[in-house]
């Protein structure tokens, strides 16, 4: 027994010197200008003890002497360290190559940047952070060349976005104008941490380590049918080996409306008005009557009368705006160690409007565990829930705005609102009614997760199966009380309707990856059984008559007037095999080969299954012999890659059962009763097959200047053929139409991106990033004649050698002078009246024969400056973008300047635009009252503009303060989104000029202070 207690005492004493011996190491770690660089970890190598370094590069760790310290940090390279027992160690990292070990996510796997042969670009927490965006998408804008964001939804939360990369492939029936002449289907597939969603606007962007979007069709050839549209890949913050850390992050801002067109005050209605009477008259050919002949009591009651005498002159607009509050609260934990690494956090945000009502509440909540359970078995799990509220508010208080009359009253006598503006009105309602009067609540509950095993029998091969769920329930809520425009005092018109959906997908992988090296071999093999499923319910409920506006749309039952109860259900699943294989040879030459065998539950028998192949090629020419004697390049790579992918018809509206025949209800009479019948809507369509989309891509990526200058640049050719169209059917055949293949289509293009470093100099740095996108898209063939249609008064059209929806019209020409008073009549018209181009010069104005193609809705070209300077603890830094050579019919112009139904008494309000009169001939815009056949083609704007996304400025506090409040870091910064927009469009938001202004909301900016704690 005694021999134990000593063999006992021995151990716990050497356990004991053991530990005493370590020894606390301080140390900077700097680049290779000698600055300091943050966030390095820092580990003891084969040890789960870790670090990292603060803002000013300063790290603490415990060790022994002989312990190899190994310090890493993206972007540069990895360094070992051995610690001799010295208590300081100071470290130097060498930047790689443009930061070519970076690791880039390309599916079901992941390549360094220098091992890469296909289009990706990459955005970083940091240029997330730095962007500070309530919405994630927005981070990416004017930041990945080749990527073209348009908003389409001012409301805080709408997530209302168009997103194309390289342009649009296929044509869809529901195109839209608001949409500026495309549809979301065409938007590209999102993918978060592995898991396919419609949409990225649940997320917290605080949240995302990193978005890689894949561009080329050799990239997002692995996901087949999925990455026609581009794809984006997003990966949440997850567990890192070292210590616990915690992040703390907040901003708080308010929000203000700006770019907004002025409109007539009092004293310049009543002008506009005896202006509109002139030009009636003018439309009736007395071009003798004037002003002075007007007698306003015609068109103004006694009421109207009496305020225009009392100098009335409401300004509507801006008693309906307000600021919007908007705050972010976000804190993240992590730590590990090489085993086991955890990650979770939680968020709040909150996003007012500059309308009354409009509000946006978001919840977020992650979590993330993986862990080496044995040397062969790795479980991993990620959950990630979004509980949010929208409420869109009154969808008519901010067109009511912009068109009451400024001569009405907003108040009463005794300061209670006043439902009507004058005794008159009984067009448009009182909007400031409209915050309490009408509520649109949209809220949902969604969750996506992930539970992975990976197996690794033998060295170099992995197994891995995943199953990604992604369920959400969304309930809409809309009621309408009594003092609504919609309702008009009439309770019978009061309405609540609610809707609920359910909506669950599920896609399961099963990856089998190898990699294999001998001598100048590698391979890198990644075979892929995937499967895909979606389902979703929705349930409507729509009751009108309430006696009380008290329910909301909380009690339906208490309505009188039932008038739908309905439901849906949709089902569909897609089935995938795939095999990725990556070859390298002397590490300088890479070949990687991709096949996708998909097969789509709602394409017609015989035609479900399709395959697409990809190839790609990448040279290093920096690391060949004949390089090494120059001083020029830094990094020279030439990239070539071939791909073909899908489309199973979502982007052109095909649906599940949309492909057969179908049933719908209808009724008649048999006798003196009503019979319900049904009959075929449209044709089935047993030969409708896929969409293929193949792609040609050349790059090359280059460095200069030790990489102070980098870059690539990238030319590529995209064909899409069998396009899906739905076509339809004269209503004498019976039928309404058919789901077929009607064509082909083409993407041509070049993207830059480019990044400098200007300044790197002591304690200043100076950095910049440009990217660059011009794409050219065609119509290359239809089976059949030009497709006509309108959308929000645009007249698009698809025609071979044009693009998909462009504007098919009469060209403007100025307006009709009245020295050109007989030239005008012979083509039916009127001085003050729009003029149009005679294109074919017969004396006639005609349909077919003169109008052309006038434009497009889609930018011709694109790009992005972001720039960051840094100068000691302070940092600074802009973002611009741009986008032009696009236009649309402006939606603002063709219902405020000017709507006219031929009663002056009931004229809406106008903008302030300077028209035509006999006394002003403009060319600028026509006599109101007397535009003409023609005047919505003065109203096709040019939307080209160029916006400033935000300006931070920043301060992160020294290490010294750091080290008494005994936190590893604080920033403090302020920063303003959306500053500035420079654009000839005088309307609202060009991005959104094409839709309806019933629902639509102002551009804005916000002004906001945050910090970042880290401890």
């Amino acid at each position: 027994m005694e021999k134990l207690k000593l063999l006992l005492l021995a151990f716990l004493i050497g356990f004991s010197s053991t530990s005493w011996s370590q020894n606390q190491v301080t140390g900077v770690v700097t680049d290779n200008q000698d600055i300091p660089i943050p966030g390095v970890n820092v580990v003891v190598k084969g040890t789960s003890t870790g670090s990292a370094t603060d803002f000013d590069g300063k790290y603490q760790i415990k060790a022994n002497p002989g312990d190899v310290l190994v310090f890493s940090y993206l972007g540069y390279q990895t360094t070992e360290v051995a610690f001799n027992g010295e208590p300081t160690l100071d470290v130097k990292l060498e930047e790689d190559a443009a930061k070519l070990d970076e690791v880039v996510v390309i599916g079901y796997g992941s390549v360094k940047k220098s091992d890469l042969t296909g289009s990706v670009a990459s955005v970083g927490f940091k240029e997330i952070q730095r962007a500070n965006k309530v919405d994630a998408i927005s981070a990416l804008q004017g930041q990945a060349a080749g990527v073209v964001i348009q908003r389409t939804d001012n409301k805080p939360g709408s997530g209302g976005f168009n997103i194309r990369i390289r342009g649009a492939s296929t044509i869809n029936k529901n195109q839209t104008a608001d949409q500026g002449g495309f549809n979301p289907g065409q938007n590209p597939l999102f993918i978060v941490d592995g898991i396919f969603v419609d949409d990225i606007s649940f997320l917290n962007p605080a949240d995302i380590e990193r978005m890689d979007v894949l561009k080329d069709a050799s990239a997002t050839a692995i996901y087949g049918s999925r990455g026609s549209n581009g794809v984006v890949i997003v990966e949440t913050k997850r567990g890192k080996t070292g210590d616990l850390k915690v992040n703390y992050s907040n901003y708080v801002g308010f929000k203000q409306a700006y770019h907004l067109p002025s409109m007539q005050d009092g004293p310049g209605y009543v002008e506009y008005l005896k202006d509109v009477v002139v030009g009636g008259q003018f439309a009736s050919g007395n071009l003798s009557y004037t002003r002075n002949q007007v007698v306003l009591s015609d068109y103004l009651d006694s009421e109207e009368l009496q305020n225009v005498a009392d100098g009335i002159s409401t300004d509507w607009v801006d008693l309906t705006l307000k600021n919007g509050f908007q705050t972010n609260h976000t804190i993240n934990v992590s730590g590990g160690t090489e085993k086991t690494k955890y990650a979770a956090g939680l968020a709040y945000t909150k996003d007012e409007g500059t309308l009354g009502g409009e509000v946006f509440d978001r919840y977020n909540i992650r979590g993330s565990l993986t862990s080496d359970l044995t040397k062969w078995l790795n479980l991993s799990v990620s959950n990630y829930i979004t509980n949010a509220l929208q409420n869109s508010a009154s969808w008519e208080g901010f067109r009511s705005a912009y068109r009451l009359k400024p001569i009405g009253r907003p108040y009463n006598d005794d300061g209670s609102l006043r439902f009507f503006p004058t005794q008159k009105e009984t067009q448009i309602t009182n909007p400031l009614f409209e915050p309490t009067g009408e509520t649109k609540e949209t809220k949902y509950l969604q969750y996506i997760g992930d539970i992975a095993l990976q197996i690794k029998p033998l060295e170099g091969l992995t197994f891995t199966t995943k199953f990604s769920p992604n369920v959400k329930y969304t309930r809409y809520g809309e009621y309408r009380a009594l003092y609504s425009k919609s309702v008009t005092g009439n309770p019978a018109n009061r309405r609540a309707q609610v809707n609920n959906f359910n909506y669950f997908s599920y896609t399961w992988d099963n990856i089998l990856n190898y990699k294999f090296t001998k001598g100048i071999h590698a391979i890198d093999f990644t075979g892929v059984i995937s499967r895909f499923s979606e389902r979703s319910e929705g349930y409507y409920n729509q009751v009108r008559n309430f006696t009380t506006d008290n329910y909301s749309f909380y009690n339906l039952d208490a309505g009188l007037d039932i008038r739908d109860v309905s439901s849906d259900f949709i089902k569909q699943t897609l089935e995938s095999y795939t095999g990725r294989l990556n070859y390298t040879l002397m590490d300088k030459y890479l070949f990687t080969f991709t096949g996708r065998y998909d097969g789509a539950s709602i394409l017609a028998e015989g035609n479900k299954w399709a395959f697409f192949p990809s190839a790609a090629f990448a040279w290093k020419l920096i690391d060949e012999d004949f390089m090494q004697s120059q001083s020029i390049f830094s990094n020279a790579k030439v990239r070539l890659s071939y791909g073909k992918t899908g489309n199973n018809g979502q982007g052109g509206g095909l649906g599940p059962l949309k492909s057969q025949s179908l049933l719908a209800g209808s009724a008649t009479n048999i006798g003196d009763g009503a019979v319900s019948t049904l009959y075929v809507t449209d044709i089935a369509n047993k030969d409708l097959k896929w969409e293929k989309t193949s792609e040609i891509n050349l790059g090359l990526d280059f460095g200069f200047l030790n990489n102070k200058i980098n870059g690539s640049i990238d030319i590529y050719n995209r064909k899409n053929k069998d396009i899906i169209f739905y076509k339809r059917i004269l209503a004498v055949t019976g039928f309404t139409g058919i789901y077929d293949n009607i064509g082909a289509s083409s993407n041509k293009g070049i993207e830059i991106a480019l990044n400098t470093v200007n300044i790197d100099k002591g304690d200043f740095k100076w950095t910049t990033n440009f990217t660059f996108a011009s794409n050219k898209n065609t119509i290359d063939k239809l089976n059949g004649s030009d497709i006509f249609f309108n959308e929000g008064g645009t007249n698009f059209i698809h025609r071979v050698g044009e693009p998909i929806g462009a504007i098919y019209d009469y060209v403007f020409d100025g307006i009709w002078q009245l020295d050109e008073a007989a030239e005008a009549a012979t083509y039916g018209q009127t001085p003050g009246q729009v003029r149009v181009k005679d294109i074919n010069g017969d004396g006639e104005i005609t349909a077919d024969k003169d109008r052309q193609v006038i434009g497009q809705a889609t930018p011709k070209w694109t790009g992005g400056v972001t720039s960051t300077m840094n100068y000691k603890n302070f940092d600074f830094a802009f973002s611009i973008n741009t986008s032009q050579g696009n236009k649309l019919m402006s939606n603002f112009h063709s219902n405020n300047s000017f709507p006219y139904d031929d009663d002056p008494s009931r004229l809406f309000n106008a903008y302030d635009v300077n028209y035509w009169t006999p006394t002003n001939p403009t060319n600028n815009w026509y006599q109101p009252g007397n535009g003409g056949q023609y005047q919505h083609t003065i109203k096709y704007k040019d939307i080209s503009n160029t916006r400033v996304g935000f300006i931070t400025l920043g301060y992160t506090l020294p290490s010294n303060i750091l080290d008494k409040l005994k936190i590893e870091g604080l920033r403090i910064y302020t920063t303003v989104q959306n500053p500035f927009i420079f654009t000839d469009y005088d309307g609202w938001d060009p991005d959104s000029a094409g839709r309806n202004s019933w629902g639509a909301s102002y551009l804005s900016r916000t002004y906001m202070l945050g910090l970042n704690l880290n401890f």
